[in-house]
């Protein structure tokens, strides 16, 4: 009976050294350390139809910079970032557009990060990773500072003796990672990223922009968007070329002609209320359909608040209607195929929808 118990006790024992260890492994269980330093991440996610996407560069000094576009335009954020387990917090201090105090980034592995905030162009639960062809691991200055010692290096030969001296590797193709490239007006610094194949090529790349009043670019690949228009880059590697075109856009889009159309469904259709922009400032909106009169005529603006304000300037066609007493008609801009009418009218009511005509 005795030795019964003993064993009972043993076991006892046994199980409760083994729960201990078990916690204590998990308790020590080593986190994954996150290399980000010196990397750059890409949106992979498209928002607006953009041929590039936002990027976010990590310094090694714990400096950031993120380049985001959207709809409207072009910015730049940029300040420090830290990290605690795996979120990776970055903490503005500049931002070329919005109001951001912090930029929150969830680490899914070294290569990959979920945006957590939303920005004016990306948005949360975005992709960020590295990719072979985008992955600029240095800020420009870096890069040319780099570039530069090592021509020093050559000219003076200030090779140590320890160094070995490779043949030279011929340039056998160039990759970039779009044929053609777009930026607005004054962004620099745009890395067109060109990779020479092989890799380890020690012959130089030259950048030639056939027309330097649309786009510049520097020894390193870095162009500078000059002015509205369209031009080709030729990229030269040895006996090797790639020719990609290049866009400069005005950072305010032009306004085009567009006819929005009532859904009113008490009206045939070709006799609904419509309202004519011509891009120009200047607005037509026809409301008395069936008579082929009352016609509102004036000028339009957009607020800050996604409105079309429009100032009636010529009502004489509403004569004798009601109606011909309006001075100013508002029109919410729902999205770009969308309006919401908020004057009321002879025919159209307050909220009544319009809908953009191809």
């Amino acid at each position: 009976m005795k030795k019964a118990k003993f064993l009972f006790v043993l076991i006892i024992v046994a199980l409760c050294f083994s729960a201990c260890t078990s916690r204590k492994e998990e308790k020590e269980e080593v986190k994954p350390a996150y290399e980000i330093a010196g990397k750059t991440y890409y949106n992979t996610v498209d928002n607006y139809g953009h041929d590039d996407h936002a990027k976010v560069w990590f310094g090694k000094d714990g400096s950031f910079v993120l380049n985001d576009s959207y709809s409207d335009g072009y910015y730049e954020v940029s300040g420090t970032w830290t990290i605690s387990e795996n979120v990776c917090t970055l903490n503005v201090e500049k931002t070329g557009a919005g109001s951001f105090g912090k930029i929150i980034l969830e680490i899914e592995d070294n290569d990959t990060l979920s945006l957590k905030s939303n920005l004016e162009g990306s948005k949360s639960g975005d992709t960020f990773s590295i990719n072979e062809i985008k992955g600029s691991t240095v800020k420009p200055e870096e890069k040319k500072e780099e570039e530069k010692k090592e021509e020093e290096k050559k000219e003076d030969g200030s090779e140590t003796s320890n160094e070995i001296k490779t043949e030279d590797i011929k340039c056998t193709g160039l990759t970039s990672l779009y044929n053609n490239y777009w930026a607005y007006e004054g962004v620099k610094n745009y890395d067109l990223d060109v990779r020479k194949i092989p890799a380890d090529s020690n012959e130089p790349i030259t950048f030639k922009s056939d027309d330097e009043n649309v786009v510049t670019v520097d020894a390193y690949g870095y162009a500078t968007a000059v002015k509205e228009g369209k031009t080709k880059i030729h990229i030269k590697c040895g006996d090797v070329e790639r020719v990609v075109g290049f866009e400069t856009r005005s950072k305010t889009p032009k306004a085009k002609a567009m006819t929005f159309r009532s859904r009113l469904t008490d009206v045939q259709k070709d006799l609904r209320p419509t309202v004519y922009f011509d891009g120009a400032g200047n607005f037509v909106f026809t409301e008395n359909c069936y008579s082929g009169m009352g016609k509102y005529k004036g000028t339009y603006t957009r607020d800050d608040d996604d409105h079309y304000i429009c100032k009636v300037t010529d009502a004489s066609s509403m004569q004798g209607y009601a109606g011909d007493d309006v001075e100013e008609i508002v029109f919410k801009i729902l999205d770009d195929n969308t309006l919401r009418l908020k004057t009321p009218l002879c025919m159209s009511k307050a909220n009544d929808l319009f809908d953009l005509l191809d």
